[in-house]
């Protein structure tokens, strides 16, 4: 009997334990019981690819589009709510020759089947790191300007500057 009880006790704590641990990368996170939530920031993740399809086709709208530094701030309305969405930035291999040179990039949208009809407006940041040593590579260390073609935004492009 003691045995019984003691297995129902060990596989409770573990259901509340995982049940209780369990959060989605757009949960709230609170510091204390007084603390007033803060919410954790959209990364989204840059590969290096030809199509964009692989990582999602669904609709969004680019309201805007800002760079800070080495980090790229999109700022997009979609509709759903109920799950996470994943945007991608998918960047072309090469560089198009211009001066400065120009570089397609697309943002790609998975809304992971979510059929909720609200319609959030979130920024999505992207660190260029990778698009930097990709010039860096092909022209030389140092400062360096790139014209980033980005599909939707609200100027047709956006330019990534940075010194060293």
């Amino acid at each position: 009997m003691k045995f019984t009880n003691l297995i129902v006790y060990a596989l409770g704590s573990l259901v509340i334990c995982i049940v209780g641990c369990q959060r989605g990368s757009g949960d709230l996170v609170a510091i204390s019981s007084d603390a007033v939530p803060v919410e954790v920031e959209n990364w989204g993740t840059v590969v290096v690819a030809d199509k964009a399809d692989k990582w999602g086709t669904d609709d969004y709208v680019l309201n805007a589009a800002t760079i800070t530094g080495d980090t790229l701030t999109l700022n997009v309305s979609y509709s759903g709510g109920c799950k996470r969405h994943d945007f991608t930035l998918v960047v072309a291999a090469a560089f198009m020759e211009s001066l400065p040179v120009q570089l397609s990039v697309t943002l790609a949208h998975d809304a992971n089947d979510d059929t909720c009809e609200a319609f959030p407006t979130e920024d999505y940041h992207f660190a260029l790191g990778a698009i930097k040593t990709l010039y860096q590579k092909a022209y030389g260390q140092g400062a360096g300007t790139i014209v980033l073609r980005l599909e939707d935004a609200p100027d047709g492009h956006i330019i990534y500057e940075w010194t060293m």
